[in-house]
């Protein structure tokens, strides 16, 4: 099978989530911005209803979304004091589209590219306002990109990530900690479930470094093919400081609880975790109802009001953590 054959392949076995295209309203105000590549996107800013007035949530999009999926949730957002903007990253919406880029469900440099302009324009667009504070809202692949731009831009002072979607080994729990950092009997300890979990992380251990390599290689082909370079996401997320606020389905056949604890685990803030009854992935919202806008709306104003984090991290130093044949995929400058 040929290179480009093999791509193809990983990249048609990937799965289309449902997406619900949310109603199209004109209560805002249009916006298009450039990329820092000369990209140019579109969105939409809704002004805020409330006389207090306490920042901006920026809207992630799903995959294969658009900026008008913000549409159930801008009421209670705007009434709460927030302003919204709501933008298509390119290949989607409204934004620019081109043939030499293939959306993706991984996060690329493209994907953050695009949040990172989205934030320029609204930190421009408020640079008069004091104590200017910007929140993220994302969803399924958004919500794990919003998690990416976290961990390198300070700009960021909260994040809500409504069903993050599974990422390669992003959610996968360590089998050394699970061995070492959890307390058992000796009678547990001399089980054949327990030697077998010692087993299974010993040669995970030895072939995780060819596992890597594998993998890498085949993104890499991946990535020439649809027009995009990969970033690390593992990395990126452990970076990320903000308090973070993450909401998961019992339902979702995407990703499991115990999968969302092990990512949480790599975070250096243990983030908040609320697992919704009956919610499928990327319905969490419609499945909680009102209790869903209240616990999004009382995260964000608690935690916008803290003092933002005083950090921001150069690239360059995410690329001096990493091995030399893997900083072409994680660099984000």
């Amino acid at each position: 099978m040929s290179f480009h054959s093999r791509s193809l392949q990983m990249f048609a076995s990937t799965p289309w989530l449902p997406v619900k295209i949310g109603e199209i309203r004109q209560d805002c105000e249009t916006a298009e911005f450039c990329t820092k590549d000369g990209f140019s996107l579109k969105g939409s800013y809704f002004a805020c209803k409330s006389s207090n007035r306490q920042g901006v949530i920026i809207y992630c999009h799903e995959f294969n979304g658009s900026r008008w999926g913000i549409s159930p949730h801008v009421d209670f957002i705007n009434n709460s004091g927030f302003d919204v903007f709501s933008f298509d990253m390119r290949n989607h919406g409204e934004s620019r589209i081109t043939h030499e880029h293939i959306p993706t469900p991984w996060v690329t440099k493209n994907d953050l590219s695009d949040v990172h302009a989205a934030i320029d324009y609204v930190s421009e667009r408020n640079q008069a306002v004091e104590n200017f504070k910007i929140g993220l809202f994302g969803v399924s692949k958004g919500a794990t990109v919003a998690a990416c731009v976290a961990g390198i831009d300070s700009r960021v002072s909260s994040v809500v990530l409504d069903s993050p979607a599974p990422e390669g080994r992003l959610f996968e729990r360590n089998c050394w900690t699970t061995l070492t950092k959890v307390r058992r009997r000796w009678s547990t300890i001399f089980s054949w479930k327990y030697a077998f979990l010692f087993v299974k992380a010993l040669l995970f251990s030895v072939a995780c470094p060819f596992y890597m390599l594998f993998t890498a290689w085949w993104r890499w082909i991946l990535g020439f093919w649809c027009g995009c370079k990969f970033v690390s996401t593992r990395l990126l997320v452990r970076l990320a400081r903000q308090p973070i606020f993450i909401i998961h389905g019992k339902n979702d056949v995407f990703c499991r609880i115990d999968q969302i604890h092990a990512f949480c685990q790599r975070m250096h803030n243990r983030p908040i975790v609320w697992n919704v009854s009956g919610g499928d992935h990327g319905q969490t919202a419609e499945c909680a109802g009102h209790e869903y806008e209240k616990k999004v709306v009382d995260f964000f104003q608690k935690s916008m009001a803290q003092p933002s984090v005083s950090y921001r991290i150069d690239p360059a130093e995410i690329k001096e953590k990493i091995p030399t044949f893997l900083r072409d995929l994680v660099s984000v400058s």
